[in-house]
């Protein structure tokens, strides 16, 4: 016969059994030959005491099951949660005929068990209560779950308001400024510099929302190359370097040869973006923080080493896990929402790779290893030298908007920089502007009115084809940019889009083109 499987983390009693001492000694030992754990009780008082939310079953022997036993155990079954219905196993001598029936009801999951017992008898009633009751720990399991589930939920979409609200505050007091007359223009530049920088932190709150949420669907595909770590790691540091200057910290980093690894390189990227970006929102100012790389027997430790806060050890366990967090405080300064640590295991685990962290605790800083498969490491200084941007070169954009307010802020952005520029607001009129205005560079969205900027791209083929088309969407996943791939664009942006990135990839495929003058394939200048 199966013993129902039990709960490792309690010592209740599967079966509490109230008898005579004969009765009761003969029973616990027949249980106890099956493999349940069985508690004979001498008297009432003993029963109840040992009744517990998960005790297993009960098994009363029907001379014990006094009128003020029955009143007292209902009263007490009564009291537990509501995913409980204990089962009570009655040994009746007679049936039920000399049975108080609606005491006993009111006991509510009741068994009968007719003596004369055979042991089978006894093992096959005691094995469908303790299953019944089984299941019902498991609901109570689920319930306890869905619980923790819905405050962290609460606690994120707290967090989320907060720190949305955070950007969103410092740009509507710049809108105010900038619609005042006579602002000089050094204030103009300063506040839209403010708006830029929280606008992009806007977007990475987004960005990391859709990348944790992929991940968990597995939706996240690598897009594997080989990679140099320690061009990649000098890289991102350069790009930490403002907010770390104005901490007063000091970021060194201990690689002078390359190391390579096969993965994506935007992904590893964001690894240690996200790291990084840790490290100084939790470390005090004028304190260092230490980037290590070392490749030893086929394997990469990327470690990023701070000497700030540090962390609770019963914390350590639950770091990686999605919206916890260690700052929990009111005011909440340093921000984040939970989820760039589980960004980074999910995206190193996908690498074959696996990350851990150490941390003495409180106020003794924290070390981050990511362990990554190496491929191939080569002694000797990297050349550190980086080209800079290519030149803007001038042309004819096309730009197909339904925001307006976006197409015109980009249409100032762009001739700023000496570009001449269209603009529309449906895909038609994009159509048709193809057709008329035949420019060498399109940015289309994808949600435009009457037409899709999908289908703009295809019929772009038979009116007036650009020497590049750039889909620019709040539509982010991999599948939307294989889907503009397919369609004809030649690069995909989410929204919102960082200008130097747009202005560069606009720069960069004009330069590169064949017709930098603006002639297309079929000599129409």
């Amino acid at each position: 016969m199966t013993v129902p499987s039990r709960d490792p983390t309690r010592d209740d009693a599967d079966v509490l059994i109230l008898a005579a001492p004969r009765d009761a000694e003969l029973t616990v030992r027949a249980l106890a030959s099956a493999g349940y754990r069985c508690r004979a009780c001498a008297s009432e008082d003993a029963l109840l005491e040992a009744l517990s939310p998960v005790s297993g079953s009960l098994l009363i022997a029907e001379e014990r099951l006094t009128r003020g036993l029955l009143g007292r155990l209902a009263a007490r079954i009564h009291e537990q949660p509501a995913w409980s219905d204990l089962p009570v196993l009655i040994v009746a001598n007679h049936g039920t005929d000399r049975l108080p029936l609606k005491a006993v009801a009111a006991l509510g999951n009741v068994s009968m068990i007719q003596r004369p017992m055979t042991r089978d008898a006894l093992l096959s009633t005691v094995a469908s209560a303790l299953r019944a009751r089984h299941r019902q720990l498991e609901v109570r399991d689920l319930l306890e779950q869905q619980r923790e589930q819905s405050e962290r939920k609460d606690q994120f979409l707290a967090m989320l308001a907060h720190e949305l609200r955070n950007p969103l505050t410092p740009i509507r007091y710049a809108a105010h400024l900038l619609q005042r007359p006579g602002l000089p223009s050094d204030r103009q530049s300063h506040l839209a510099e403010l708006v830029d920088r929280q606008v992009g932190h806007m977007g990475r709150i987004i960005d990391q929302l859709l990348d944790v949420s992929r991940l968990t669907r597995g939706l996240i595909h690598l897009e594997k190359t080989r990679v140099d770590l320690c061009a990649l790691t000098q890289d991102t540091l350069a790009a930490h370097a403002i907010s770390a200057q104005a901490k007063e910290i000091l970021i060194s980093c201990d690689c002078t040869c390359s190391v390579w690894v096969e993965g994506d390189e935007t992904r590893l990227r964001q690894v240690l973006d996200n790291l990084i970006d840790n490290a100084i929102k939790f470390s005090p100012p004028g304190q260092g923080i230490q980037v290590r790389i070392d490749a030893n027997a086929g394997r990469v430790l990327w470690q990023v080493q701070d000497h700030g806060d540090g962390i609770e050890p019963k914390l350590l366990p639950q770091l990686f896990d999605a919206f916890v967090q260690a700052d929990r405080s009111l005011e909440r300064s340093r921000g984040g929402l939970g989820l760039g640590l589980a960004l980074v295991k999910g995206l190193v685990t996908m690498h074959g790779g696996r990350v851990w962290v150490h941390s003495d605790g409180p106020g003794r800083g924290s070390e981050f290893t990511v362990e990554l498969p190496a491929e191939h490491a080569l002694d000797g200084p990297r050349d550190l030298s980086a080209g800079g941007e290519a030149d803007a070169v001038n042309g004819e954009i096309l730009i197909a908007e339904d925001n307006v307010d976006a197409a015109e802020a980009l249409r100032m952005i762009l001739e700023g920089h000496g570009y001449r520029v269209t603009v529309v607001h449906s895909g038609p009129d994009a159509i048709q502007a193809l057709r008329e205005s035949r420019p060498q560079v399109l940015i289309c969205d994808i949600g435009l009115p009457g037409i899709s900027g999908y289908d703009v791209a295809r019929a772009a083929s038979s009116v007036h084809r650009p020497e590049v088309m750039i889909a620019v969407t709040g539509y982010g996943s991999a599948e939307d940019r294989a889907n503009a791939l397919a369609a004809g664009f030649d690069a995909h942006l989410a929204k919102p889009v960082a200008v130097p990135q747009l202005l560069k990839e606009v720069a960069g495929a004009l330069s590169a083109g064949d017709n930098p003058s603006g002639a297309d394939s079929d000599g129409h200048s």
